[in-house]
Protein backbone atom coordinates (compact mmCIF):
# COMPACT_ATOMS: atom_id res chain seq x y z
CA UNK A 1 0.00 0.00 0.00
CA UNK A 2 1.02 3.90 -0.69
CA UNK A 3 0.61 6.40 1.28
CA UNK A 4 -2.70 7.75 0.33
CA UNK A 5 -4.34 3.88 1.33
CA UNK A 6 -2.83 3.64 4.10
CA UNK A 7 -4.41 7.26 5.58
CA UNK A 8 -7.83 6.39 4.31
CA UNK A 9 -7.79 2.71 5.24
CA UNK A 10 -6.03 2.66 8.62
CA UNK A 11 -8.31 2.42 11.70
CA UNK A 12 -6.47 5.71 13.60
CA UNK A 13 -9.03 4.85 16.62
CA UNK A 14 -7.79 1.35 16.69
CA UNK A 15 -4.26 2.18 16.83
CA UNK A 16 -4.26 5.09 19.03
CA UNK A 17 -6.58 3.15 21.57
CA UNK A 18 -3.87 1.12 21.85
CA UNK A 19 -1.65 3.90 23.96
CA UNK A 20 -4.81 5.87 25.42
CA UNK A 21 -8.35 5.36 26.49
CA UNK A 22 -11.00 7.11 24.52
CA UNK A 23 -14.78 7.85 24.68
CA UNK A 24 -17.18 9.32 22.00
CA UNK A 25 -18.05 12.73 22.90
CA UNK A 26 -19.74 13.99 19.59
CA UNK A 27 -21.11 13.08 15.98
CA UNK A 28 -18.71 15.53 14.45
CA UNK A 29 -17.27 14.65 11.05
CA UNK A 30 -18.70 10.92 11.35
CA UNK A 31 -17.91 10.70 14.92
CA UNK A 32 -15.09 12.15 17.51
CA UNK A 33 -13.39 11.05 20.92
CA UNK A 34 -11.56 11.79 23.11
CA UNK A 35 -9.01 10.94 25.87
CA UNK A 36 -6.00 12.02 27.55
CA UNK A 37 -3.26 12.64 25.20
CA UNK A 38 -0.67 9.43 24.80
CA UNK A 39 2.13 11.89 23.88
CA UNK A 40 1.98 14.69 26.14
CA UNK A 41 -0.27 13.15 28.78
CA UNK A 42 -2.95 15.96 29.02
CA UNK A 43 -6.64 15.01 30.22
CA UNK A 44 -9.49 15.45 27.33
CA UNK A 45 -7.13 17.36 25.17
CA UNK A 46 -6.67 14.39 22.61
CA UNK A 47 -9.25 14.26 19.63
CA UNK A 48 -10.07 11.28 17.13
CA UNK A 49 -12.27 11.29 13.86
CA UNK A 50 -11.93 8.10 12.59
CA UNK A 51 -14.28 8.32 10.09
CA UNK A 52 -13.74 12.06 8.25
CA UNK A 53 -13.94 12.00 4.80
CA UNK A 54 -10.50 12.21 4.17
CA UNK A 55 -9.18 9.67 6.44
CA UNK A 56 -9.34 9.15 9.88
CA UNK A 57 -7.10 12.29 12.04
CA UNK A 58 -5.86 12.80 15.06
CA UNK A 59 -5.22 15.92 17.31
CA UNK A 60 -4.06 17.19 20.75
CA UNK A 61 -4.52 20.49 22.04
CA UNK A 62 -1.60 20.46 23.76
CA UNK A 63 1.08 18.88 21.28
CA UNK A 64 -0.71 18.84 18.20
CA UNK A 65 0.88 22.11 16.50
CA UNK A 66 -2.16 23.68 15.94
CA UNK A 67 -3.80 20.85 13.34
CA UNK A 68 -4.80 17.63 12.85
CA UNK A 69 -2.75 14.30 12.13
CA UNK A 70 -2.83 10.95 10.32
CA UNK A 71 -2.11 7.85 10.90
CA UNK A 72 1.43 7.93 9.47
CA UNK A 73 1.97 11.30 11.91
CA UNK A 74 0.55 9.25 14.64
CA UNK A 75 2.96 6.72 14.20
CA UNK A 76 6.09 8.88 13.49
CA UNK A 77 5.27 11.06 16.72
CA UNK A 78 4.76 7.46 18.91
CA UNK A 79 7.71 5.56 17.56
CA UNK A 80 9.74 8.73 16.66
CA UNK A 81 10.64 7.51 13.57
CA UNK A 82 10.63 9.02 10.27
CA UNK A 83 8.03 8.58 7.31
CA UNK A 84 9.53 5.38 5.64
CA UNK A 85 9.76 3.74 9.23
CA UNK A 86 6.22 4.84 10.06
CA UNK A 87 5.03 3.59 6.29
CA UNK A 88 6.50 -0.27 7.05
CA UNK A 89 5.01 -0.28 10.44
CA UNK A 90 1.33 0.34 9.04
CA UNK A 91 2.19 -2.24 5.95
CA UNK A 92 3.09 0.17 3.48
CA UNK A 93 6.13 -0.30 1.47
CA UNK A 94 9.35 0.55 1.80
CA UNK A 95 9.50 2.92 -0.95
CA UNK A 96 9.22 6.79 -1.49
CA UNK A 97 5.88 8.11 -1.94
CA UNK A 98 3.96 8.99 -5.10
CA UNK A 99 4.53 12.43 -6.08
CA UNK A 100 0.75 13.19 -5.04
CA UNK A 101 0.96 12.00 -1.46
CA UNK A 102 1.57 13.76 1.64
CA UNK A 103 4.91 13.31 2.87
CA UNK A 104 6.05 14.76 6.52
CA UNK A 105 9.80 16.21 5.39
CA UNK A 106 12.38 15.59 7.73
CA UNK A 107 13.16 17.86 10.56
CA UNK A 108 17.04 18.80 10.22
CA UNK A 109 18.14 17.71 13.56
CA UNK A 110 21.71 19.81 14.00
CA UNK A 111 19.76 23.24 13.15
CA UNK A 112 17.26 22.07 15.74
CA UNK A 113 19.25 21.26 18.46
CA UNK A 114 21.08 24.47 17.79
CA UNK A 115 18.54 26.80 17.91
CA UNK A 116 17.24 24.85 20.84
CA UNK A 117 19.90 24.75 22.82
CA UNK A 118 20.45 28.89 22.87
CA UNK A 119 16.73 29.57 23.24
CA UNK A 120 16.99 27.22 25.87
CA UNK A 121 20.21 29.10 27.13
CA UNK A 122 18.61 32.57 26.91
CA UNK A 123 15.67 31.54 29.16
CA UNK A 124 17.55 29.76 32.01
CA UNK A 125 19.54 33.25 31.89
CA UNK A 126 16.24 35.42 31.89
CA UNK A 127 14.92 33.62 35.22
CA UNK A 128 17.03 35.30 37.01
CA UNK A 129 16.33 38.63 35.76
CA UNK A 130 14.19 41.07 37.94
CA UNK A 131 11.14 41.20 35.17
CA UNK A 132 11.34 36.94 35.68
CA UNK A 133 10.51 37.24 39.74
CA UNK A 134 7.10 36.65 39.43
CA UNK A 135 8.69 33.01 37.75
CA UNK A 136 10.34 32.42 40.29
CA UNK A 137 8.31 32.93 43.36
CA UNK A 138 6.24 30.55 41.34
CA UNK A 139 8.72 27.81 41.20
CA UNK A 140 10.14 28.61 44.91
CA UNK A 141 6.10 27.82 45.75
CA UNK A 142 6.44 24.16 44.31
CA UNK A 143 9.20 23.86 46.51
CA UNK A 144 12.01 24.32 43.80
CA UNK A 145 15.14 25.60 45.86
CA UNK A 146 17.31 27.78 42.86
CA UNK A 147 20.65 25.22 42.91
CA UNK A 148 17.59 23.05 41.18
CA UNK A 149 16.43 25.70 38.80
CA UNK A 150 19.97 26.12 37.84
CA UNK A 151 21.21 22.71 37.98
CA UNK A 152 18.27 21.28 35.92
CA UNK A 153 18.65 24.79 33.57
CA UNK A 154 14.67 25.94 34.03
CA UNK A 155 14.07 29.35 32.00
CA UNK A 156 11.37 31.76 31.25
CA UNK A 157 9.98 32.94 28.10
CA UNK A 158 8.60 36.22 28.88
CA UNK A 159 7.46 36.97 25.49
CA UNK A 160 4.88 34.83 23.54
CA UNK A 161 5.64 34.84 20.00
CA UNK A 162 6.65 32.69 16.89
CA UNK A 163 9.86 31.50 15.48
CA UNK A 164 11.29 30.70 11.71
CA UNK A 165 10.71 27.28 10.65
CA UNK A 166 13.70 27.32 8.89
CA UNK A 167 16.27 28.73 12.05
CA UNK A 168 14.28 25.44 13.60
CA UNK A 169 15.44 22.71 11.05
CA UNK A 170 11.41 22.36 9.49
CA UNK A 171 11.36 23.39 6.02
CA UNK A 172 8.10 23.91 4.56
CA UNK A 173 6.49 24.44 8.01
CA UNK A 174 4.11 26.64 10.11
CA UNK A 175 5.91 29.21 11.75
CA UNK A 176 6.57 27.68 15.83
CA UNK A 177 4.61 28.47 18.45
CA UNK A 178 6.89 29.61 21.39
CA UNK A 179 4.20 30.58 24.75
CA UNK A 180 5.09 32.92 27.40
CA UNK A 181 6.09 30.89 30.26
CA UNK A 182 8.36 28.58 32.31
CA UNK A 183 10.76 26.79 29.88
CA UNK A 184 11.35 22.98 30.88
CA UNK A 185 14.08 21.89 28.95
CA UNK A 186 14.81 17.85 28.71
CA UNK A 187 18.71 17.04 28.56
CA UNK A 188 20.24 13.48 29.36
CA UNK A 189 24.02 13.22 29.37
CA UNK A 190 24.56 13.93 25.85
CA UNK A 191 21.72 15.82 23.91
CA UNK A 192 18.62 18.19 24.64
CA UNK A 193 15.74 16.12 23.64
CA UNK A 194 12.54 18.53 23.65
CA UNK A 195 11.60 21.91 25.22
CA UNK A 196 8.42 22.30 27.27
CA UNK A 197 6.36 25.53 28.55
CA UNK A 198 4.29 25.93 31.13
CA UNK A 199 2.10 28.53 30.17
CA UNK A 200 1.39 31.66 32.25
CA UNK A 201 -2.45 31.92 31.16
CA UNK A 202 -4.42 29.64 28.99
CA UNK A 203 -5.05 25.88 28.64
CA UNK A 204 -3.48 23.68 27.91
CA UNK A 205 -1.11 24.63 30.65
CA UNK A 206 1.85 22.76 28.99
CA UNK A 207 3.21 23.40 25.09
CA UNK A 208 6.17 21.16 23.67
CA UNK A 209 7.90 23.01 21.42
CA UNK A 210 7.65 21.54 17.63
CA UNK A 211 10.58 19.03 16.69
CA UNK A 212 11.63 17.76 20.20
CA UNK A 213 12.05 13.72 20.70
CA UNK A 214 10.15 12.06 23.43
CA UNK A 215 12.68 10.98 26.55
CA UNK A 216 12.41 10.37 29.70
CA UNK A 217 12.80 13.76 31.85
CA UNK A 218 15.89 13.20 34.00
CA UNK A 219 17.33 9.58 33.11
CA UNK A 220 20.37 10.23 33.99
CA UNK A 221 19.14 9.79 37.56
CA UNK A 222 18.61 6.14 37.09
CA UNK A 223 21.50 4.37 38.07
CA UNK A 224 22.50 0.93 37.81
CA UNK A 225 21.30 -1.16 41.01
CA UNK A 226 19.01 1.65 42.49
CA UNK A 227 15.86 1.78 43.27
CA UNK A 228 13.68 4.49 40.99
CA UNK A 229 10.67 6.59 41.11
CA UNK A 230 8.96 7.57 38.01
CA UNK A 231 6.46 10.81 38.13
CA UNK A 232 4.28 12.43 35.15
CA UNK A 233 5.33 16.00 35.88
CA UNK A 234 8.80 17.33 35.33
CA UNK A 235 8.37 19.61 38.34
CA UNK A 236 6.88 17.01 40.52
CA UNK A 237 10.50 14.86 39.68
CA UNK A 238 12.34 18.07 40.67
CA UNK A 239 10.21 18.26 43.97
CA UNK A 240 11.28 15.07 44.78
CA UNK A 241 15.09 15.46 43.83
CA UNK A 242 14.89 18.49 46.22
CA UNK A 243 14.48 15.73 49.59
CA UNK A 244 17.96 14.55 48.93
CA UNK A 245 16.71 10.92 48.73
CA UNK A 246 19.66 9.14 46.95
CA UNK A 247 17.17 7.42 44.37
CA UNK A 248 16.38 7.91 40.65
CA UNK A 249 14.18 10.60 39.69
CA UNK A 250 12.78 10.93 36.27
CA UNK A 251 8.98 11.68 34.83
CA UNK A 252 7.01 10.51 31.73
CA UNK A 253 3.67 11.58 30.69
CA UNK A 254 0.86 9.05 31.85
CA UNK A 255 -0.06 7.12 28.61
CA UNK A 256 3.02 7.71 26.45
CA UNK A 257 4.51 4.59 25.30
CA UNK A 258 7.78 3.49 26.50
CA UNK A 259 10.38 3.94 23.67
CA UNK A 260 13.30 1.92 22.56
CA UNK A 261 15.77 4.77 23.56
CA UNK A 262 14.24 5.03 27.58
CA UNK A 263 15.11 0.71 28.09
CA UNK A 264 18.67 0.82 29.06
CA UNK A 265 17.50 3.50 32.15
CA UNK A 266 14.51 0.90 33.20
CA UNK A 267 17.05 -2.17 32.64
CA UNK A 268 19.90 -0.45 34.89
CA UNK A 269 17.60 0.35 37.93
CA UNK A 270 16.34 -2.57 40.23
CA UNK A 271 12.79 -1.75 41.52
CA UNK A 272 10.67 1.27 39.62
CA UNK A 273 8.10 2.94 41.51
CA UNK A 274 5.32 4.58 39.66
CA UNK A 275 4.00 7.76 41.09
CA UNK A 276 1.81 9.13 38.53
CA UNK A 277 -0.89 11.49 39.22
CA UNK A 278 -3.96 10.49 41.33
CA UNK A 279 -6.58 10.64 38.69
CA UNK A 280 -7.79 8.44 36.30
CA UNK A 281 -5.64 8.53 33.42
CA UNK A 282 -2.72 8.70 36.15
CA UNK A 283 -4.38 5.28 37.34
CA UNK A 284 -5.05 3.66 34.40
CA UNK A 285 -1.58 4.21 33.18
CA UNK A 286 0.59 2.90 36.13
CA UNK A 287 -1.58 -0.25 35.86
CA UNK A 288 -0.83 -0.49 32.48
CA UNK A 289 3.00 -0.15 33.59
CA UNK A 290 3.17 -2.30 36.11
CA UNK A 291 2.25 -5.09 33.48
CA UNK A 292 5.72 -4.59 31.82
CA UNK A 293 7.84 -6.14 34.61
CA UNK A 294 7.73 -7.97 37.85
CA UNK A 295 9.87 -4.79 39.20
CA UNK A 296 7.83 -2.33 38.41
CA UNK A 297 5.01 -1.60 41.03
CA UNK A 298 2.17 1.13 41.95
CA UNK A 299 2.97 4.13 44.17
CA UNK A 300 -0.14 4.57 47.17
CA UNK A 301 -1.75 7.24 46.70
CA UNK A 302 -0.70 10.24 48.31
CA UNK A 303 -2.39 11.86 51.57
CA UNK A 304 -3.66 14.80 50.12
CA UNK A 305 -3.77 16.23 46.47
CA UNK A 306 -3.46 14.30 43.06
CA UNK A 307 0.03 14.73 43.06
CA UNK A 308 3.84 15.74 44.79
CA UNK A 309 3.09 19.41 44.28
CA UNK A 310 0.04 19.37 45.70
CA UNK A 311 0.69 17.72 48.47
CA UNK A 312 3.70 20.00 49.20
CA UNK A 313 1.54 22.86 48.86
CA UNK A 314 -0.36 21.23 51.22
CA UNK A 315 2.05 20.41 53.72
CA UNK A 316 4.39 23.51 53.34
CA UNK A 317 7.18 20.79 54.05
CA UNK A 318 10.21 18.82 52.36
CA UNK A 319 10.39 16.42 54.93
CA UNK A 320 6.68 15.05 54.31
CA UNK A 321 7.82 14.67 50.78
CA UNK A 322 10.61 12.79 52.40
CA UNK A 323 8.19 10.33 54.59
CA UNK A 324 5.91 9.53 51.87
CA UNK A 325 9.16 8.63 49.20
CA UNK A 326 10.46 6.59 52.25
CA UNK A 327 7.23 4.99 52.84
CA UNK A 328 7.08 4.31 49.11
CA UNK A 329 10.73 2.20 49.59
CA UNK A 330 10.14 0.63 52.77
CA UNK A 331 6.90 -0.75 51.30
CA UNK A 332 8.66 -2.42 48.79
CA UNK A 333 11.11 -3.70 50.59
CA UNK A 334 8.76 -5.23 52.48
CA UNK A 335 6.95 -7.07 49.83
CA UNK A 336 10.00 -7.83 48.57
CA UNK A 337 10.92 -9.84 51.84
CA UNK A 338 8.27 -11.60 52.34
Amino acid sequence: MDAATIKQTTDILTLASLDTQLKKVASTEGGEWAGSCPFCGGEDRFRVQPYHPDGGKWYCRGCGDNHWHDAIDYVMKRDNVEFREALKVLGGEDKPPAKNDTQVPAIDRKKWNDTAHEFAHQCAEQLWNDESEKARVYLHGRGLSDDTLLAWRIGFNPIEGYGNPGEWGIPDGDKIFIPRGIVIPCYSESALHYIKIRKSAGNPKYHILHGGKPFLYGAQTYRRGSMAFLFESELDALLAMETGLNVGMASMPAGQKLHVEYQPYFDSIEELIIAYDDDQPGRDAADKLVKLSKHFYKAQPLPTGKDLTEYYKSMGDIGDILDWLLAQLDLIGANNGA
